[in-house]
């Protein structure tokens, strides 16, 4: 028996109206198909719009019906989704300084920081989603406690209008 491929992460940025039952409606899409939202937030409100940001595993065939169906949706302006790997997916994270954390992020890691947790203050850090998840989970295998992270709005969020 053939197995299938692993599910690929998605991140989904949506321009849609800014009105109630929006949320639910986007949120229908993907889980009437089976598919658990990893990730959710909103933001880039302006005009009665607003940009919703979600990251979804699935399969390719299934991410593309996805797109499709929120396309067609009369709250939702425009779509684009992006793997999760993809250069253009930008997030930041924090670890937030404990007593005796001493963290820095591993020299390989492809993202920028400033602060230091040795002086108490927090670690930010900046770059491409799947570098920052790498950073945070090394951060937490040395004792990081209160960790945080965030997707950035995309640079194109102008062409999500």
């Amino acid at each position: 028996m053939i197995e299938p491929p692993p599910p690929q992460r998605y991140v989904a940025y949506l321009r849609v109206t800014d009105r109630p039952g929006t949320l639910t409606a986007v949120a229908e899409v993907v889980s009437t198909r089976g598919i658990s939202i990893e990730s959710f937030a909103t933001g880039d409100f302006r005009d009665g719009s607003a940009v919703m940001t979600l990251v979804f595993a699935t399969s390719e065939r299934l991410q593309r019906l996805i797109e499709r169906t929120l396309n067609r949706l009369a709250v939702v302006q425009r779509v684009t989704v992006l793997p999760a790997g993809d250069p253009q997916v930008l997030a930041t994270g924090v670890v937030h300084p404990d007593a005796e954390l001493r963290f820095t992020p591993p020299a390989d890691a492809a993202v920028t920081w400033s602060g230091d947790t040795a002086n108490g203050q927090p670690l930010l850090i900046e770059g491409q989603l799947l570098e920052v998840e790498r950073v945070l989970a090394a951060a937490r295998a040395d004792g990081a406690r209160r960790v945080s992270s965030a997707l950035l709005p995309p640079e194109f969020a102008q062409h999500l209008s």
